[in-house]
């Protein structure tokens, strides 16, 4: 989270060492010829690749050493030739393998190739560099190991390959006595980290050894401890103590731990560390007190202890450290007040302590803090009044209150509408059983307002309509009554409108379908959360999982009008919000006919409206919404065909229950005796009932009602304190086990699956409830397992996740497209499960698809297709579907391409003439 705010300080203090060796080089710029196996190296260099722009500026003759990114050295006597020393080619398009003919330039001392295209693995010939002392190969497509190579360069003293796709363990990499920088970052390496890496050197000062997968303990760090400034390991599976070496090295800057499995406490040690700038050790399970020490930590400027098992009141050292910036103490167990003295810090910009056991009054200093942007307080146990003096902070743009016991909303509003940056405040679940005021201002700056599950009293209020940006609303689950007013619709900006469980009546204004930011392209413009790394979440129900939204702009468009009393009929204008997402009318008194305008609303995902009064017939367009994942038109008065093409084949019978009229699909197929529910009435003609048995069956059925409203009424009063929505919350909730989802499920095995009475709870099993160490991937929508499957064999098991549309939308595709491409060198899809609100995608498990990248980085990507497709005329066609294969294979998953576009670059392929 806010590990992102200073990764590019650790690039730029890169760059920083990186120009101090390079001043050291000795260069020049004078019009040296260069020497000849040098210019020969060079001239080989540049046609190894088939593209790069700079090596049409390069012209044949000798004098190489004004040739761009060609640097050489100091030589006195022009007339002999120079060596080339320094080969600066850092985001010049380069793709292919990095050639052989690198080892020709002997006297390299420099040499950068980052942010280019290259792939393969490092040549061996990289190993004959002995002089160079600087290597950049970082942000390519590189493989790999790295040992074998990196072993031969001595002279190294900043090594920096981070974001490829390197792998192997460290064990047999050597010692490098003049490393000062040593940069692994976002690869793929295993094993232990090998801290002769390090030891051999007295001059090591950044170790960034981040975003991998190295295990085991932190340990080798007692030689460090005069010169190390950087120590990055984030998000590998570290586990163990904290060392007490760590705690030694004086020099430190920057240390950043988080995502690992470090156990235990931290200890006291710390305030040796005088020189720390950052320390990040959030997202690991460190527990007791954090050490009150931070009087000698007075150049920390980042403090991010989120996410672990932390306990015990709020250090009253922290101030002391003036410089701080970032306070994230968020998800641990601190109890007590807030009583720390915030006027010794002025510089603080983010505090986030939601999701702890706080207690007691905001703390009036708070307002000293003027550079104050982002205020998180959610889920404590924090309570009395909005302090006057948060007038003062005039920075802010981020407050959350949510989940604490909070009152008088009238005050809240009044000094909060004074901070005119307000860009986001979240109040869920405070101000209970108040009324909301009508008479407001301000809010020039507001885009998104969460009063939701609050319970509160009143009308609607006139002042919303001045806050002009507002994008987001919510007010659900209050007590609010009254119509919604039609100046809703002239709220140009807002997208997301939640008005549900609540006692709203009348119709819905035809005004509503005037929103402009759900009737073209353009809402969420400003993306409002996107620079200070606090996530929103939005919970409908107790049950199901939040989904996280890092900014407003990436909510899905939607109107909730849920669970309250508004009659009338659906307005046919509706079919306008052509950009809307979400729609949910359900448990109302609405009359009248669905209409069929709501077709047009293309991008429509969820669409509820069941348990009304609706008549006539589910319109046959609606299999035009192809998006469409969750619809239900249970319990209304609906008759004739349910449509059968689209989507409507995937919604379950429950989508349409509770309407006799209906018929369709497989249990009731229309035309056929049982096609419509009928209610069983005794017939007969000679069938007669006397006065006893009317008697009988009338008081039966009064009792009969008089229980029914008995059970009904108690499930109301039971309502709001056993079915609350935690609707918009910046909150995190606990992920869902798979084995506690609910709902029904359904596993269906294709004729070519090897596992024919396998069940979802084999599925479980076999993947031990999908435990993290059976993780085997990571794709754009969800995370890949492997299974071992009852009988014996392996699968590998997709399992889907994110918004129910984004999530339905790829699993009905890849479900289509692969059940219908069955080839035998094409992973095949077995079979999918949903269970629940859990969507499975169950494949053919293949040990190793790194041998493709390997022929391909060695141009033999004929080898690679099949055969019996391999055409001469087609080849350009078929290298570019295998192109599209490898880009499905990306190991960012967000650089892979979704579905629709692989079909879309498909057809592009399909469409391209044949070679002649």
């Amino acid at each position: 989270m806010v590990v992102l705010g200073f990764i590019p300080l650790i690039r730029f203090k890169w760059i920083l060492f990186a120009c101090f060796v390079y001043s050291s080089l000795g260069l020049t710029t004078q019009n040296q010829v260069c020497d000849p196996s040098d210019l020969l190296a060079l001239e080989n260099f540049a046609k190894s690749f088939s593209n790069g722009s700079v090596f049409t500026s390069w012209s044949r003759d000798s004098i190489c050493c004004q040739w761009v990114g060609v640097v050489c050295g100091d030589q006195s006597n022009v007339s002999v030739p120079s060596k080339v020393v320094m080969l600066k080619l850092a985001r010049k398009g380069l793709k292919g393998l990095i050639p052989r003919s690198i080892a020709g330039l002997d006297q390299l001392k420099s040499l950068d190739l980052s942010f280019n295209h290259l792939e393969g693995v490092l040549p061996v010939e990289l190993s004959k560099l002995k002089q160079l002392e600087v290597l950049d190969l970082s942000h390519n497509n590189l493989s790999g190991p790295v040992s074998g190579v990196l072993s031969g360069l001595k002279m190294i003293r900043s090594l920096n390959v981070s974001g490829n796709s390197f792998n192997g363990d460290l064990s047999e990499l050597g010692e490098f006595p003049n490393l000062a920088v040593f940069n692994l970052s976002n690869n793929s390496f295993t094993g232990s980290l090998n801290s002769k890496i390090w030891r051999a050197s007295n001059g090591i000062q950044i170790l960034d050894f981040s975003m991998n997968r190295f295990g085991g303990k932190l340990e080798g760090l007692e030689n460090c401890s005069s010169s190390l400034k950087e120590l990055h390991l984030d998000s590998n599976s570290l586990a163990g103590v904290l060392p007490d070496a760590l705690y030694s090295l004086s020099s430190l800057q920057q240390l950043t731990l988080s995502e690992n499995h470090f156990y235990g406490l931290l200890k006291d040690n710390l305030s040796k560390l005088t020189s720390l700038k950052v320390l990040i050790i959030s997202g690991n399970q460190l527990s007791g007190r954090i050490p009150d020490v931070f009087g000698n930590l007075t150049n920390l400027e980042i403090l991010d202890a989120s996410s672990n098992s932390f306990s015990g009141q709020l250090p009253s050292s922290l101030a002391l450290c003036s410089k701080l910036h970032v306070l994230d103490l968020r998800n641990n167990s601190l109890t007590g007040q807030i009583d720390l003295n915030f006027t010794g810090l002025p510089s603080l910009c983010t505090l986030d302590l939601a999701s702890n056991h706080f207690s007691g009054l905001l703390p009036n200093s708070l307002s000293d803090c003027r550079e104050l942007k982002v205020l998180s307080l959610a889920k404590n146990n924090l309570s009395g009044q909005i302090p006057e003096s948060f007038t003062k902070l005039t920075s802010l743009f981020f407050f959350s209150l949510s989940n604490n016991s909070f009152v008088d909303l009238p005050r809240a509003l009044s000094v909060l509408q004074q901070c005119k940056n307000l860009t986001i405040v979240i109040l869920t679940k405070n101000f209970i059983g108040e009324k909301i005021p009508e008479n407001v201002s301000g809010f020039e700056s507001l885009m998104v307002l969460a009063l939701g599950n609050c319970g509160l009293k009143g009308h609607i209020p006139l002042w919303l309509l001045s806050c002009k940006k507002l994008q987001v609303l919510d007010l659900s689950w209050n007590h609010l009554d009254g119509s919604i007013p039609p100046w809703i619709g002239q709220m140009e900006n807002l997208f997301y409108l939640d008005f549900s469980n609540n006692s709203l009546t009348g119709e819905i204004p035809r005004k509503l379908a005037e929103l402009k930011s759900l009737i073209s392209n353009n809402c969420g413009s400003s993306n409002v959360t996107a620079s200070i790394g606090i996530p929103l979440y939005v919970k409908r129900n107790r049950s199901a999982n939040g989904l996280q939204y890092h900014q407003a702009s990436s909510f899905p468009p939607s109107i909730y009008l849920s669970n309250n009393r508004i009659n009338g009929t659906i307005p046919p204008e509706i079919g306008r919000l052509k950009q809307l997402h979400g729609l949910d009318l359900s448990r109302n008194n609405i009359s009248g006919p669905i209409p069929s305008s709501i077709s047009e609303m293309a991008n429509l995902e969820v669409l509820d409206l069941s348990f009304n009064d609706l008549t006539g017939s589910i319109p046959p367009s609606f299999y035009k919404l192809t998006f469409l994942s969750k619809f239900s038109v249970a319990y209304n008065h609906l008759q004739g065909a349910i449509p059968s093409a689209g989507q409507f084949y995937s919604f379950p019978a429950s989508s349409f229950e509770g309407n006799p009229g209906l018929c369709g699909g497989v249990d009731s197929p229309c035309g056929s005796k049982d096609s419509k529910l009928k209610p069983g009435i005794p017939s007969g003609s000679n069938s007669k009932i006397g006065r006893g048995t009317i008697i009988g069956i009338t008081f039966s059925i009064g009792i009969g009602i008089a229980i029914l409203l008995a059970v009904a009424l108690l499930k109301l009063s039971k309502r709001d304190e056993e079915d609350q929505i935690d609707d918009l919350d910046e909150e995190l909730s606990r992920p869902r086990r798979l084995s506690e989802g609910r709902g029904s499920s359904r596993l269906v095995l294709f004729q070519n699956s090897d596992c024919k009475d396998l069940t979802c709870a084999d599925l479980l099993k076999s993947t031990n409830n999908f435990n993290q160490a059976n993780i085997i991937g990571c794709g754009g929508f969800g995370l890949v397992y492997k299974a071992n499957l009852p009988n014996g064999t392996k699968a590998a098991i997709k399992r889907l996740s994110g918004d129910c549309g984004q999530m339905e939308r790829e699993f009905q595709a890849e479900v289509e497209a692969l059940s219908r491409a069955q080839h035998k060198n094409l992973v095949s899809l077995q079979g999918y499960c949903r269970h629940g609100s859990d969507r499975l995608l169950i494949y053919s498990y293949m040990e190793n698809v790194s041998w493709v990248f390997q022929m391909k980085s060695e141009k033999r990507e004929s080898e690679i297709i099949d055969p019996s497709i391999w055409d001469k005329d087609r080849e350009k066609q078929l290298l570019d579907m295998l192109e599209i294969a490898c880009k499905c294979l990306d190991r960012d998953p967000k650089q892979r391409p979704l579905i629709e576009e692989v079909v879309s670059s498909l057809r592009g392929i399909a469409t391209e003439p044949a070679q002649q």
